[in-house]
């Protein structure tokens, strides 16, 4: 019998906040599908401890690596740590962000400047540090996990709301730049996503969510298919077929 065709054999693929929520759920059906990964994250320890079960799960090739986004020789040690692993990187996943409620009246600069130093600047210095190896092959894909509160806006989440409308804007704008590259830039919206860090925001036991592993199957259909346009913008809301 032959063996299953796994479509991202051999490819290296970085994942940020990779071992929680959306972020753990994409490392195990990318390594499953047979990506060699960077795992990367704030703890070295959390890193180190998914990047093995990885190997052993899917006899795959996975990095730890510690990562905060928002330093950028945080970022310039993942970069050089993860080419001088693989040689190469076929696909970036920025999925790294958090967020915070504030009111207009009372609201946390710091909170402000935390989400748009996370989801936006990260993503921006993630992506600068492995995108001249992406143009030197002219090939790779790159997902920002944005949201659907990106596009609507949402009470008392303006800073969040803020950011992940940026992120928007940013791949828009690299997906232009980079297209004689046939580098694909692409933002994922979901809608509200069943993550320990929503949950510890909202009350979300009375509202429809997608689940982290709907998001990481789109996130897998991004990353081997071409049925979407570089700069799409792709919703994913919680009440319909989240893979549509």
């Amino acid at each position: 019998m032959s063996e299953t065709i796994r479509p991202l054999t051999d490819q290296v693929i970085l994942v940020t906040g990779a071992t929680r929520g959306i972020g753990l759920a994409t490392a195990h059906l990318l390594a499953k599908n047979g990506a060699h990964l960077g795992i990367a994250c704030r703890s070295l320890h959390h890193s180190e401890a998914l990047a093995k079960t990885l190997a052993e799960q899917y006899h795959t090739h996975a990095v730890p690596i510690e990562l905060d986004v928002t330093k950028p020789p945080s970022v310039e040690n993942m970069a050089e740590k993860l080419m001088k692993r693989f040689m190469r990187i076929d696909g970036i996943v920025n999925n790294a962000g958090v967020m915070h409620m504030d009111q207009l009246l009372e609201g946390d600069i710091h909170n402000f400047t935390e989400m748009m130093g996370t989801n936006v600047g990260g993503p921006f210095l993630v992506t600068r540090a492995l995108i001249s190896e992406m143009m030197l092959c002219r090939r790779g894909r790159i997902i920002n996990v944005a949201a659907m509160a990106g596009l609507n806006g949402a009470p008392f989440l303006s800073g969040y709301c803020a950011s992940k409308a940026a992120l928007i804007s940013l791949t828009q704008s690299w997906a232009e730049e980079l297209a004689e590259y046939d580098i694909r830039v692409y933002a994922l919206c979901p809608d509200v996503v069943a993550t320990g860090m929503v949950s510890d925001l909202l009350d979300i036991g009375s509202i429809d969510t997608l689940t982290s592993e709907q998001v990481a199957e789109r996130i897998l259909q991004l990353l081997t298919n071409d049925d979407d346009a570089s700069g799409e913008v792709i919703p994913m809301a919680a009440t319909s077929d989240a893979l549509s």
